[in-house]
């Protein structure tokens, strides 16, 4: 009977470690979003070919400088809302009735900038868990 209770406690040991370890390698750091909203950054500044105005595609890509900025600060909730706000003005240049951006770009960064809005949402996930254990 004790070397079952022995296999019982290092299998249960063993689960543990490994729930700390994936628990740990899944989160997320401010320097991991910031790498994602530089790629973001640079995919909007390659895209701008898809804007019909400059104008447009430079207003996109200094939101994502002040989420940047923000998100520098700690200032998670105005990183996000700056996404927020770069994800709607795409889907009102993509629907105009004279699309100023076009459609498969703006879905594209659209879904880019919710990778990193995702990204910052879980370091506030992780930081509230840490502050209630």
């Amino acid at each position: 009977m004790k070397p079952v209770r022995l296999l019982v406690a290092v299998l249960a040991a063993s689960l543990a470690f490994v729930g700390l370890a994936v628990g740990t390698a899944s989160a997320t750091t401010v320097d991991e979003c910031q790498s994602l909203l530089a790629t973001l950054s640079s995919d909007t500044v390659a895209a701008q070919t898809s804007f019909s105005d400059e104008t447009s595609a430079t207003s996109e890509v200094e939101k994502l400088t002040d989420a940047s900025a923000k998100l520098a600060e700690g200032k998670t909730a105005d990183a996000v809302q700056k996404l927020v706000d770069f994800q709607s003005t795409l889907t009102s240049l993509a629907t105009a009735s004279k699309a100023k951006v076009d459609a498969a770009t703006a879905e594209s960064l659209t879904a880019e900038a919710q990778g990193v809005i995702d990204c910052i949402n879980s370091i506030d996930s992780a930081a509230t868990a840490d502050t209630t254990a």
